[in-house]
């Protein structure tokens, strides 16, 4: 009696292990886990635009500046400019944040290591589904290194996909030669070699790579198209920041 009840338990054993391997040779590795709902999976902002004042004056309301530092032509007058006495009030884009449930948190005149420092204030703890970092111009104009910018995007881009945020890196916008020469260290020639390097390192990690520069860039490879400048030759004028938005949205939608 007990020679069987040990001959049945072996052979439920063994019954059991081949149901068992079958199982897992039977296993389909190939079958995706189910796309997270954006709006459950991050309680935030569809999106946080990072950066310095070229993000910054994207979303700010109007202002005024003095009519002998536009660059452009004046006649006929942009749709986006008012004269009011011997200034022009120029109505700049904050309704493609509002409207799109993003957020705007340039900071004017910032490098990638000040913006950094508030990166987790501003970012991490706003939890949004995508952050589209851009930055780098002022660093190149006080002389840090390329190497010392891509170190803080990297680790910007990289604290937000640990915490399964979707990561956009831009490329620095074109910066005129005549303006660039102004600022302590010349940048234009610089920029085109930063953006190779954060092109190289968003296909590397898998990020997506946002490429303003083509789209704003003059003849000569290093300058910001006519056009598109302003007051300064360096940020973009809201009929710039309507191509910028373009691009943008057509990797976000």
């Amino acid at each position: 009696m007990k020679r069987r009840l040990l001959l049945l338990v072996a052979f439920l054993v063994t019954a059991l292990m081949a149901v068992s391997c079958s199982a897992k040779d039977d296993y389909n590795n190939d079958i995706a886990p189910d796309t997270p709902d954006p709006t459950v999976a991050h309680k935030g902002p569809k999106a946080i635009y990072m950066g310095d004042s070229i993000t910054w004056q994207w979303g700010i309301a109007p202002r005024q500046i003095d009519k002998s530092k536009i660059v452009i032509p004046m006649d006929p007058l942009p749709s986006w400019m008012k004269i009011v006495g011997d200034k022009v009030e120029v109505t700049w884009h904050p309704g493609f944040f509002t409207s799109n449930g993003y957020v705007d948190k340039g900071v004017s005149g910032q490098t990638t290591t000040q913006m950094l420092e508030r990166y987790q204030k501003d970012v991490l703890d706003q939890d949004p589904f995508c952050v589209v970092i851009m930055g780098g111009t002022n660093d190149l104009a006080q002389g840090y290194t390329k190497d010392q910018i891509m170190a803080n995007l990297k680790s910007m881009a990289e604290q937000a996909a640990a915490k399964n945020m979707k990561v956009v890196l831009c490329s620095v916008t074109p910066c005129n030669m005549a303006y660039s020469k102004l600022t302590p260290r010349e940048k234009g020639t610089h920029i085109v070699a930063l953006n190779k390097m954060i092109k190289a390192y968003a296909t590397e990690k898998g990020f997506t790579y946002c490429d303003y520069y083509p789209a704003l860039v003059a003849q000569d490879g290093y300058s910001l198209k006519e056009e598109y400048c302003l007051y300064d030759q360096l940020h973009p004028n809201p009929d710039a920041y309507t191509v910028m938005e373009e691009i943008i949205q057509k990797i976000l939608k």
